[in-house]
């Protein structure tokens, strides 16, 4: 999604609270007694619960849940914290959506990328695997090690091109099919 289809989707916080609410629906709602059954209170944008009527606020159980920032900011950072492979530090983030304060910018995310990691460990790759880029550690000379240098050109550290080929082929005795992985 580009930054035009965001703004489009998500530039109101209703918007923002409504696809929240549309996405934890699908998942369920489940209330401190057991039930999965209640009704939507819009005006207090919380859940109550059919049996004991206790009410469930939008982010109770998620990862907004204690946070006081808007689900807008929390958008918007998820946005900016998978719009690029580089990143944002919690510092950036902080600058680029005009807030004050560093710590619940930082704690938020702090849980995004943790639940983006958890995430990801729950799916192991397969089939087709495409690699971008990559940066391997081989042993510089002593010359580059003294000059200091900081970076990608860091001591220790040297960019090595590595393109690999991986394609399914026939053995021409048994026809039976083999890997062969090709590295140039």
């Amino acid at each position: 999604m580009n930054l035009f289809n965001f703004t489009a989707n998500f530039g109101s916080e209703e918007s923002c609270r409504l696809h929240f609410k549309e996405e934890r629906d699908k998942i369920g709602v489940q209330c401190k007694c057991g039930s999965k059954e209640h009704f939507w209170i819009k005006s207090r944008w919380s859940y109550e619960c059919k049996k004991c009527r206790s009410r469930i606020s939008l982010r109770s159980g998620t990862i907004m849940q204690s946070s006081n920032l808007s689900f807008l900011i929390w958008y918007k950072t998820m946005f900016l914290l998978t719009a690029t492979k580089k990143g944002f530090s919690s510092k950036e983030i902080q600058k680029q959506l005009g807030l004050k304060r560093y710590e619940p910018v930082w704690s938020m995310v702090h849980k995004l990328r943790k639940a983006m990691g958890n995430r990801d460990a729950r799916y192991t790759l397969e089939g087709m695997i495409e690699f971008d880029e990559g940066y391997f550690t081989i042993e510089s000379s002593e010359i580059e090690q003294e000059k200091g240098i900081r970076g990608r050109g860091a001591v220790g550290k040297s960019n090595v091109a590595i393109m690999a080929e991986s394609t399914i082929l026939e053995d021409i005795e048994t026809g039976g099919k083999i890997k062969s992985l090709q590295i140039f």
